[in-house]
């Protein structure tokens, strides 16, 4: 689980004469990542495509044409039996049929688009009461045709010797030649703009007519086109999945040697497969006489080794079916290194728990869990691909809500199990113990609103413990190869941790808050922190008094990490100093989403309480309070939906950013090559 599965470099070599026979043998066993031959290495040539490459290829294309023609999305395919037999003709024909139909289709989407050109042109035109011909052909006049922004006023001024027609936006000024320069800058500094005039003659409001009716029969007629290639998209969409997943699969088997490496009468194959399948391999390719398989390299526990000549093996992750989804979100951002941790197992803790963190309401946990659950079961047939798995995802991040919003924030949809001590307004009052009628038995040990310190605690807490997860598994990641980064790692584990007992110092100053509460600096620093030295250097000035002076052991832990780290990576990591410190206060987001989804629920409800439900309970008219009920109900709804979406999908994006930004560039290196066995398909990413 900890490492990717071992790998096996295996060797096959046979005769020429069985080259189809292992393809087809190795399509079956989808075991061999194969390593593709490169000519010039070994003296080796590489191989030709099987004779049936260039067929399938020619025919696979136009299939892919056609899918393209009928907008084709992946459907299920037809069961295989029905493709069998002579595919080129059928798609030959079918080709055909979609083709001249694609012609028609393009044809008339043409002559659509010239009419919709010459309606554009001659529409201005009809609101004038001339013909087209009134427009051209003078020898003595000058015609202005052009939109205009709003009435001209003052043409008077430059002559009085012109004829204008106007419209709403259109202008058209005949003058006499001698004025036409000074008409046209008069003109053109108030905002006109000349359009030409359309080709033909007659009365352009008929035009327009005409043009108006024949583009009505276009588009009709190109409705017909589409009707026809609609019903041979529902005919055939089945027939031409199963024809492209069956031709891809002959293509990639006839273009199989490409990828080998060939002699005169051998070939030889060489591939990477997982240790544990290596004896299925050999017993599945044995049966084949004159074919050899051996092993070339094997590598039992994926650790770097500075011996190994050869390029790393491919990556295949192999985690418990409840981690499974959460692979996705780390090859979503790249595939581990062979010789390192995955570090899929923490994942699936820190992103769902970021999540709960940042929404913690149990009411909208309970909401993304329903959904969610819903919603695989209603995809209980489709395949496990992105969507499916980052919806298990965000089904756990929903249960971690819940636990959030029951045990520590004790609030749903905004409004809190027990109202805060302070409380003085009637919507600040109201509370699910005082709406259900009964005590509930659970206070929550921190109010959002009201202790936006503690919960900025909080987030700083998580983030010492989440960068150190990454530095230890940095540290275990580099001891094999590497002593001296190893250490390196060590020095920011040692940093890290003089960063974090200085910030736990200066929030634990006061025992108490306003309301009486102990802060959680304050019980972090005398209760899981209780047994650090306190003895230390006082700096009243910034908040470190005789009570939580700055401990001289934090100060020795930064110091002693910052002289390793200039011993063990170089005086240029020294810039990265300042960066850590910015990692740490960039989990205050944890504080700022969780606060700000809180106090836009708290607003939301204010709203709906204050303007509807208060008033309503208040009147004391039966109908008014029943209409009061159901419009702030239904208002609610769309609030809360607000929410739900917007906490939601906020908290999708900064859990991702934590672990991508501030956790996985302590220790991955993410430069994996995926595992993808020769007759798998890959499946299609985001």
């Amino acid at each position: 689980m900890l490492r990717p599965v071992p790998m096996t470099r295996a060797l096959i070599v046979g005769p020429r004469d069985k080259l189809e026979t292992t393809v087809e043998s190795l399509y079956n066993l989808k075991l061999v990542h194969i390593v593709d031959h490169r000519e010039g290495e070994e003296g080796l040539e590489i191989g030709r495509p099987l004779p049936t490459a260039s067929e399938a290829s020619e025919i696979l294309v136009k299939l892919r044409s056609i899918a393209s023609v009928l907008q084709l999305v992946e459907t299920k395919p037809i069961p295989t039996e029905e493709v069998a037999g002579d595919l080129r003709e059928k798609i030959l024909s079918l080709e055909l049929n979609i083709s001249e139909e694609d012609a028609a289709k393009k044809k008339t989407q043409a002559l659509l688009q010239d009419l919709n050109r010459k309606i554009d042109e001659v529409r201005p035109f009809a609101q004038l009461p001339l013909s087209l011909a009134d427009y051209r052909g003078y020898d003595t006049l000058e015609v202005f045709v052009g939109k205009i922004a709003g009435e001209i006023e003052g043409l008077d001024s430059v002559t009085r010797d012109y004829k204008a027609f106007s419209a709403p936006g259109l202008l058209a000024v005949f003058v006499p030649k001698p004025q036409a320069a000074a008409v046209r800058d008069f003109l053109t500094q108030r905002g006109f703009t000349s359009i030409p005039v359309p080709e033909g003659e007659g009365d352009p409001r008929e035009i327009l007519s005409d043009l108006l009716a024949e583009r009505e029969r276009w588009e009709a007629r190109l409705k017909e086109v589409e009707q026809r290639l609609d019903t041979l998209r529902e005919r055939y969409a089945g027939f031409l999945s199963a024809a492209k997943a069956r031709l891809e699969m002959t293509v990639e088997k006839a273009e199989a040697p490409l990828r080998f490496a060939v002699t005169d009468h051998t070939f030889i194959v060489e591939g990477w497969v997982p240790t544990e399948s290596f004896e299925k391999l050999e017993s599945g390719l044995g049966r084949f006489p004159g074919l050899f398989v051996t092993e070339l390299e094997q590598d039992h526990a994926p650790e770097h080794s500075e011996e190994s000549t050869t390029a790393d093996p491919p990556v295949m992750l192999r985690n418990p079916k409840p981690l499974r989804p959460f692979e996705m979100l780390v090859n979503l951002f790249s595939t581990p290194d062979y010789h390192e941790i995955d570090p899929t197992f923490i994942l699936i803790f820190t992103f769902p728990i970021f999540f709960g963190l940042m929404v913690g309401d149990a009411g909208y946990g309970l909401v993304w869990m329903a959904y969610g659950l819903w919603l695989i079961r209603r995809w209980k047939n489709r395949p496990w691909d992105f969507w499916k798995n980052l919806l298990v995802t965000l089904i756990w991040g929903g249960f971690w809500s819940v636990l959030f919003g029951v045990f520590f924030f004790g609030e749903a949809f905004g409004i809190p199990f027990h109202h805060p001590a302070l409380a003085s307004t009637r919507v600040a009052l109201l509370d699910w113990s005082g709406i259900l009628g009964v005590n509930i038995p659970l206070h929550a040990p921190l109010e959002k609103l009201e202790q936006i310190t503690d919960f900025i605690v909080l987030s700083i807490v998580a983030a010492y413990v989440h960068l150190a997860i990454g530095f230890v598994v940095g540290l275990v990641n580099d001891m094999g190869h590497s002593r001296k980064h190893a250490l390196g790692k060590v020095a920011w584990l040692l940093i890290l941790t003089g960063f974090f007992v200085v910030m736990i110092v200066r929030s634990a100053r006061w025992p108490l808050d306003a309301e009486g509460r102990t802060p959680f600096g304050y019980l972090v620093w005398n209760k899981p922190l209780g047994w650090f030295p306190r003895a230390g250097y006082v700096y009243t000035q910034v908040g470190f008094g005789p009570n939580n002076p700055i401990p001289w052991a934090a100060i020795a832990l930064l110091v002693g990490g910052v002289g390793l780290l200039l011993a063990t990576e170089g005086p240029l990591h020294i810039m990265e100093f300042f960066g850590l410190l910015a990692n740490i206060v960039s989990y205050a987001r944890l504080a700022a989403v969780g606060i700000a989804k809180a106090a836009m629920a708290f607003a939301f409800n204010v709203i709906v309480l204050q303007t509807m439900i208060f008033p309503a309970l208040d009147s004391g008219n039966v109908v008014f309070l029943i209409l009061g009920f159901l419009v702030g109900i239904i208002i609610a709804l769309l609030f809360h939906l607000i929410v739900f979406l917007l906490g939601a999908v906020t908290a999708i994006i900064q859990a991702i950013r934590l672990n991508y930004v501030e956790f996985f560039i302590k220790f991955f290196r993410g430069t994996g090559t995926p595992f993808r066995p020769f007759g798998e398909r890959a499946k299609p990413e985001v």
